[in-house]
Formats: C-alpha cells, sequence, structure tokens
C-alpha cells in the first residue's frame, strides 16, 4: 500500500515525500476539496498542511471514517486539541490511530519526556524547553498560518494536576540545555505536550513547555501576547504575519539549528534527556515518516482506536535513532540527583 499526503505541493509535504522517496515508497497526493478517491488508497495519511485548517480537519475527520491512520505535524496547539478532543472518538470507533503533533515540536519533546522518565522512580514534574537558535529563520507557509490561528489564544499548562490557560511569558525557567547552547532563560510557550506526555506518563503534577529566549525577548514575547489580545493588535499582527516573505531554500534550511530538553522531576532524581540537529522541515518529515510507516504496519483494530502520543507508537529511542539516520539529529539522556532531598 501507498501512503497518502495532504499538503504535499508544501515544504513539509515535499520534504516527506523526499524521504519516502528514498525508501522507494510512492505518494498519493490527498486533495483537501476531494479527499475521499485518494483515502479508498492507503492505509495511513500524513497531513502537512499547517495552520489548523478547517478543510484538514474535515480531510481527517474522512480519513477517520474511511479506516485511514492519521499522522498530522500542525504544530498549532488548537489542531492538536481538537484531534484529542473531537476527532479522538471517530478513531476510537473505527479502530484507526491518531497521532498530532508529529514533528520537532511538539513530537521530539515527547519523546525525551518518555526517555526522562526511565531514570525518574516518581515523576512529577515535566518542562520541555525548545531553542531554534543558529542560522536565519524563515517560516513555512505553513508555519506563518499556525502562528496567525495562535495569536490571542492563551495554551494550555497543567499545574497542581489541573489545566489551566496560560499567555506566553507568564511563566520563566533556567533551561538545561547541553553544549554547544547551555542554560538559557526560557519563557513558557503554548505546547502540545500537556496533551500527549499524560497519555504514557499520567499522574503528573506539572506539565510545561518553554521556548529559549532572552531576558528582553521573553519580554517582548508577552507584550506581543497581550497586543494580540485586542482586535487592532491583532488584525496588526496578522497583517504582519501574513506578509510574503521570502521561501527558505535548502542550504538556508540545512542552516537552521533546533534543539529541545525535557527535564522530569521526582523526589529524589532529575531525569533530563535533549536532542539537538539542523534543518527541523527535513527533521519533523523524518519523524513522521517513521510514525507514518508503523502505523501502516499496525492495521486496524475496530473500537480500539483512537489518539495517541508518538511516545506510544514506538520505542522512543528506537525512533529517533531511526530519524537520526536520515538527519543529523543527535540525542542523549541522563540522572541528576537532587540536592538536599
Amino acid at each position: 500500500m501507498t501512503i497518502g499526503l495532504l499538503g504535499a505541493a508544501g515544504v513539509v509535504g515535499g520534504a516527506v515525500t523526499d524521504v519516502l522517496a528514498a525508501q522507494g515508497r510512492a505518494v498519493v497526493p490527498v486533495d483537501l476539496a476531494a479527499p475521499h478517491a485518494a483515502l479508498a488508497r492507503v492505509e495511513v495519511v500524513v497531513a502537512a498542511t499547517g495552520g489548523d485548517l478547517p478543510a484538514t480537519r474535515s480531510a481527517i475527520r474522512a480519513a477517520a471514517s474511511a479506516g485511514v491512520h492519521v499522522v498530522d505535524v500542525d504544530r498549532e496547539v488548537g489542531s492538536l486539541r481538537w484531534l484529542h478532543e473531537t476527532a479522538a472518538s471517530e478513531g476510537a470507533v473505527s479502530g484507526v490511530l491518531m497521532v498530532g503533533a508529529a514533528g520537532v515540536r511538539f513530537a521530539v519533546g515527547d519523546l525525551l519526556a518518555a526517555l526522562a522518565a526511565g531514570h525518574v522512580a516518581d515523576p512529577t514534574d515535566v518542562h520541555v524547553a525548545y531553542t531554534g537558535g543558529g542560522g536565519r529563520r524563515l517560516p513555512t507557509p505553513g508555519e506563518r498560518r499556525a502562528a496567525v490561528a495562535a495569536l490571542g489564544v492563551p495554551g494550555t499548562a497543567l499545574v497542581a494536576h489541573r489545566r489551566v490557560e496560560e499567555h506566553p511569558g507568564e511563566a520563566r525557567r533556567l533551561a538545561w540545555f547541553p553544549r554547544p547552547v547551555g542554560p538559557a532563560h526560557a519563557a513558557a510557550v503554548p505546547g502540545g505536550e500537556v496533551y500527549t506526555v499524560p497519555l504514557h506518563l499520567p499522574g503528573l503534577a506539572t506539565i510545561r513547555t518553554y521556548e529559549a529566549l532572552p531576558g528582553w525577548r521573553a519580554e517582548l514575547l508577552q507584550a506581543r501576547s497581550n497586543l494580540a489580545r485586542t482586535r487592532w493588535g491583532h488584525r496588526m499582527l496578522a497583517r504582519r504575519l501574513q506578509r510574503p516573505g521570502g521561501a527558505a531554500g535548502p542550504a538556508t534550511r540545512a542552516a537552521q539549528r533546533w534543539g529541545c530538553v525535557a527535564e522530569l522531576a521526582g523526589d529524589v532524581e532529575l531525569g533530563r534527556a535533549w536532542a539537538y540537529g539542523h534543518d527541523p522541515v527535513a527533521t519533523t518529515a523524518a519523524i513522521a515518516t517513521e510514525l507514518a510507516l508503523r502505523l501502516e504496519a499496525t492495521g486496524r483494530v475496530p473500537g480500539a482506536g483512537g489518539v495517541r502520543a508518538p511516545a506510544q507508537i514506538t520505542d522512543p529511542a528506537v525512533l529517533l535513532d531511526a530519524v537520526a539516520e536520515r538527519t543529523d539529529l543527535r540525542w542523549s539522556r541522563a540522572r541528576v540527583a537532587l540536592e538536599g532531598r
């Protein structure tokens, strides 16, 4: 069987096509306006449209009804929330599995959290931080749409076992990235880990996602978030984000560095797992492809489908190693004893 692809003409979609082609696998482009014909020919569909489009949601629902597994790379948290809270029931009935946020953000954080948990007997808190430093950053059209969709919308964090709404920058933390990044000031941002991590690490008290930013940029992030909550500010910021920008070519994307660290704290120890690499588009494509191939081999179990976290599809270490074979991703984990406990 072949793998279906929503957004085949986009930047990420093109990268997914390249990864599958390198493995001798064919791709069936799925038309957002009329997905049913293509879905009848595939067992898994990768959604790489970006920006939480209504048409993408309709196509995902059509896939669930048709018994087709779904891997969605959209990094917009609203899309992931919808997948977990609304679309999950349709997948459960048809026996298909759905994996959201299946790219560098937020799949890497989910996988690293699972790996760090191996060093902590009774984890209570999870903090995941990202950095995108190094290289010229040019967002893809899908990332621009996702940024517009997220304007003024609070994120969700888990605090004292309760999900609470938080706007970007309201919480801060020192994120312990390894070298060459090193410890960095980080501001809380909307993240997908609050939805995925509890699926395989239940009972946690705290889950937050952060972005490594200098103090002044964290303040700017918070001010921008406040501005986006006003009607005028939202329109102004949306216009800026939608302004045509240059497209990042292969060389520019290859220079874009990314990193992620997940820290899980228990009573007496802390587990820390980290990963870094270049070209987040290529890495996202590799992650999505590996997840799709594993779902393709899974088959359907009517009545036992639904949403899964990336870490639930296969062993996180095996998945990251598979991605490392296709990209320059590197990862590691360690246990840290907490002093005074």
